[in-house]
């Protein structure tokens, strides 16, 4: 039986292995999810939620546990990771107090002949393939709202955070002595082909999150069988910055969003668009900025970590080589650290052309492209020149101005003096390539659901 081999990028050595799930034991599983699915549908959302709450207090109780596993297996720093759990925390409150609000019946139209109710039942068999940079946090984000709209799970975490992902299936299995019927979790362990073969089975929606060729791989493998599809694959993210926004402040936002777990976030700043009045004197601001982040290397209070594996060294080392030979300027960083780890500084570019790599695939890693602009006409277009569109974000002193660039920015949110965006109960999602459907927010929830309407028809 083949293993997946778990990785410590602080020290590039092997701190475990874990059997994978064998190919052909996939389509029992899912039969089994399957065979459970009615019963946990007449459990209840009450019932559900009752059970679900009890993951609360083990989380709890296991924090540090599961922030040193992150810590460990992915390369955050462990303050960063211990943050990771408490988010899963709240995002689990969240959905505890929303789901009903989310999943409540509504009486669209009624008049003496007839009544039409729209009514949220469970889609059914969920598959959930989640991402290695929030390990914690992105899986219970799709799995925790999934089981309380009465669906069934088969969760398969990435394989390069397979160790977590285990950690936080056996939580989820506790959860078995507080009546959580056997089986409406179930956990698959293994790289591209598991799941691509979960893919192929008989379920009825698939969560992922994860890079743009996997999701367009999964649109492919489910299109026989019309799997409903929520994808999050990505982006290229711009930050727009007008002559008049506050330097200062700009600079250290800038450099926080491009390098927030080392860059790996799919919202993490990836292209810097500044005003040519005060393209000089915020790039000497943002150099500044970059080289005062702390690397963890023994501090676990640092702002970033390593990389997470070689493979994506190998991704920012390809990007900035490619850069260096189309005329980049590097003013900061540009190469690994010395010594074992995948440990990669800030980095700060500039005389970048848009055919660079650096500028048109998501690097996700601590780099930072910086490019002038003239006209706010000029900035926007450069902003929505790519076939991303998850976050953009504005910076400046006049916010109705923001609101109205804002509105011309092809992508699913919009901050305008900060970065990312990403928060429990607003919509969280991207535009063209950068996905399908939205999670977190109530319409999120209803996503897990199929929508029906129910017509009631007097026969007097």
């Amino acid at each position: 039986m083949s293993k997946i081999v778990s990785v410590n990028p602080f020290t590039e050595e092997i701190i475990g292995e874990v059997e994978e799930t064998p190919l052909e034991q996939i389509p029992a599983m899912v039969k089994k999810a399957r065979e459970v699915l009615l019963a946990w549908n007449k459990v209840g959302l009450e019932k559900r939620s009752d059970i679900i709450e009890k993951l609360v207090p083990l989380l709890e109780q296991n924090k540090e546990k599961l922030a040193k596993i992150i810590h460990d297996e992915m390369g955050k720093p462990i303050q960063k990771a211990v943050g990771e759990v408490e988010a899963a925390i709240s995002a689990t409150n969240f959905f505890l107090k929303n789901t009903p609000i989310a999943l409540k019946e509504k009486v669209l139209d009624e008049n003496e002949k007839e009544k039409n109710v729209l009514c949220y039942e469970p889609i059914g068999v969920v598959a959930a393939i989640t991402p290695w940079n929030y390990p914690l946090e992105l899986p219970l984000v799709s799995i925790v709202p999934a089981l309380l709209a009465g669906n069934t799970v088969l969760f398969k975490p990435s394989e390069h955070s397979s160790l977590i992902g285990i950690e936080f299936f056996n939580l989820l299995k506790q959860l078995e002595k507080e009546d959580l019927p056997e089986n409406v979790i179930q956990l698959i362990i293994g790289g591209k082909e598991t799941g691509k073969e979960l893919v192929k089975q008989d379920i009825d929606l698939v969560s992922f999150t994860g890079s743009l060729r996997a999701g367009k791989q999964i649109m492919k493998d489910s299109a026989e069988k019309l799997h409903k599809i929520i994808l999050e694959l990505g982006g290229k993210d711009p930050a727009i910055v007008l002559k008049d926004a506050d330097l200062e402040k700009t600079a250290k936002g800038i450099v926080r969003g491009a390098t927030i777990n080392t860059g790996q976030v799919c919202c993490s700043i990836e292209r810097i668009y500044i005003q040519k009045e005060i393209f000089e004197q915020l790039t000497k601001k943002i150099v500044e900025k970059a080289n005062a982040v702390t690397i963890d290397k023994s501090d676990d209070k640092a702002d970033i970590g390593p990389l997470i594996r070689e493979f994506q060294l190998k991704t920012v080392e390809d990007h900035i080589e490619d850069a260096k030979k189309k005329g980049a300027h590097i003013l900061t960083g540009g190469k690994k650290l010395a010594g074992k780890g995948y440990f990669f500084p800030p980095t700060v570019l500039t005389n970048l052309t848009d055919d660079m790599k650096v500028m048109k695939e998501e690097t996700f890693g601590p780099v930072i492209p910086l490019v002038s602009f003239e006209t706010i006409e000029e900035a926007i277009e450069k902003a929505n020149n790519t076939k991303y569109g998850l976050t953009a974000s504005i910076w400046t002193k006049d916010i109705e101005k923001a609101k109205q660039i804002a509105k011309k920015l092809v992508v699913g949110t919009v901050v305008i003096n900060g970065s990312g965006g990403y928060k429990i109960g607003c919509p969280w999602g991207g535009a063209k390539q950068s996905g399908l459907g939205r999670i977190n927010y109530l319409d999120g929830i209803k996503e897990l659901t199929n929508i029906k309407n129910l017509t009631i028809r007097n026969m007097r």
